[in-house]
C-alpha cells in the first residue's frame, strides 16, 4: 500500500458483544493482540481513535467532569485511582511538569 494511504475494514458484527469485548481487552492485555489491531477489529483507524481519545479527554479535563470509564482516574475495580497515578493524570492534563515556553527539557 502506497505511503500516507490506509485501509480499516469494516467491523465485524459481535455476536456476544459482552463476551466479545471482554475477550478482545484481555487479548490486548496480554499481549496477544496489538491495540491498533484491537481498534481496526471495531472498524476505527487507530491514530484516528487516539485523537478522538485524547480530544475528549482534554474536553471532559477543562470542563472538570470525570467519568467513571476513564482508566486514567478509575481502576476496572470502579474504585478511584491511586494518588501517584492521580497526581500523574493531572500533571499531563494541565503541563504542570513542562518547562516555560524557551526552557530546555
Amino acid at each position: 500500500m502506497p505511503d500516507g494511504v490506509s485501509h480499516v475494514p469494516p467491523a465485524h458484527e459481535m455476536i456476544d458483544p459482552l463476551k466479545d469485548t471482554t475477550a478482545l481487552i484481555a487479548q490486548v492485555r496480554a499481549g496477544f493482540v496489538p491495540q491498533p489491531e484491537a481498534a481496526g477489529a471495531f472498524g476505527y483507524d487507530f491514530r484516528a481513535a487516539v485523537e478522538m481519545i485524547r480530544e475528549a479527554n482534554a474536553l471532559l479535563d477543562e470542563a472538570g467532569i470525570s467519568l467513571d470509564t476513564d482508566p486514567r482516574r478509575v481502576a476496572k475495580s470502579g474504585a478511584a485511582q491511586d494518588a501517584a497515578q492521580m497526581a500523574a493524570v493531572e500533571i499531563a492534563a494541565t503541563g504542570a511538569a513542562a518547562p516555560p515556553a524557551g526552557e530546555p527539557r
